[in-house]
């Protein structure tokens, strides 16, 4: 930390310099930024998360694009929510920004449905955002008159502090994507790049205190121990990761797919409707029959879907991985909704919800 605040300090020492300036006004209308530090500090929070994004995509494109690489899809995720929060808080401030750099901050398109900024457009926010550090830092300054000799030697003096400090930033950003990578590798599985047990429990935890309605999905790879005894072991791990890719691929952009253990999967859907939460589960039962095992048969996958209204996130993962019994017990090859062992064939309209006009003719019969 103390590279980046000998950062901020030469982004203050060069602001300090050059607050005659034009065309480094941050806020509507000119008027005085209500807490200069704290949109300093924001900007340059908004420059390190865009320059972490901009790096995780890079390093997606590299592996083959962020559904190939879970790891890294789960850091920009969480970068790209970071962002998204900056962005409403030095809006709320009455900062003016560009819209290449709104463009940055805000939330990435999602899979399929356009391209993230370029490069270009990543650096001239950073840059940016920079000067909007030091210019809202100069608002704070003392504003008594300065000799223009002594400003002069002084603009000099800052802007080498303000190169040696964006190079000592460097340091300390690539230092720190190290200690995020380790962090990182703890909380993912080895095998597949999936979140692992200590995150699925970790998250679940953290729904529960906060309440938040989350449906829950529970996948089992149907005779996998028949995979591990008549191809072998490596063989099964490659089923395991075919399996991982697969989930990754047919979830929503929120959704976090972990490996719970062994050859089990589970899917937390922060926010989703019953009907998005069984979609789910049908897509992953079809597109596992097309991996393809050494012998020409194809792989099957048991799921259980719950999306229980009003019950916690840990009720609701106790009510899909009841669904999955079911499922297994079945003939597996399925996905059976936790609310059909209680209701059968319970009618759901559009918005997930129980029709209970057709719900009461059922009664009627």
């Amino acid at each position: 930390m103390g590279l980046v605040m000998l950062y901020r300090a030469a982004v203050a020492a060069a602001a300090f310099a050059v607050v005659g300036l034009p065309g480094l006004a941050i806020v509507a209308a000119g008027a005085p930024v209500a807490d200069a530090e704290g949109v300093g500090n924001l900007a340059m929070d908004a420059a390190e998360v865009i320059s972490e994004e901009q790096a995780l995509l890079g390093y997606a494109v590299d592996s083959g694009g962020p559904q190939s690489n879970p790891d890294i899809d789960v850091r920009l995720r969480a970068a790209d929510s970071r962002g998204v929060a900056v962005l409403a808080e030095l809006q709320r401030q009455g900062v003016e920004l560009s819209e290449g750099t709104v463009t940055v901050l805000s939330r990435l398109p999602r899979p399929g449905q356009g391209m993230p900024p370029g490069r270009a457009t990543y650096d001239a926010a950073i840059a940016e955002l920079s000067r909007i550090a030091a210019t809202a830092d100069s608002e704070a300054t003392s504003g008594s008159e300065r000799s223009g000799p002594a400003l002069g030697l002084l603009a000099v003096a800052a802007m080498s502090l303000l190169v040696l400090g964006a190079a000592a930033l460097g340091n300390t950003l690539r230092r720190r994507d190290s200690d995020e990578e380790l962090a990182a590798m703890a909380w993912s599985d080895g095998l597949t790049g999936l979140a692992n047990r200590r995150r699925f429990d970790h998250d679940l935890a953290m729904y529960d205190r906060g309440k938040f309605p989350v449906s829950s999905v529970m996948i089992d790879v149907d005779h996998f121990k028949n995979v591990n005894d008549t191809f072998g072991h490596e063989r099964g791990d490659e089923v395991l990761r075919q399996v991982a890719s697969v989930l990754g691929d047919h979830v929503r952009y929120d959704d976090v797919v972990y490996r719970y253990g062994g050859e089990e999967f589970c899917i937390l859907l922060p926010g989703a409707s019953r009907n998005d939460a069984i979609g789910v589960g049908q897509r992953i039962v079809e597109a596992a029959r097309r991996i393809t095992l050494p012998d020409g048969s194809h792989l099957t996958v048991s799921v259980g879907v719950a999306h229980d209204k009003g019950a916690t996130a840990s009720e609701s993962f106790r009510s899909a991985d009841q669904a999955l019994l079911a499922a297994k017990d079945a003939g597996r090859d399925q996905a059976v909704d936790a609310a059909s062992l209680e209701h059968v064939d319970e009618p759901v309209d559009s918005a997930g919800q129980r029709n209970d006009e057709l719900d009461a003719t059922l009664e009627s019969i």
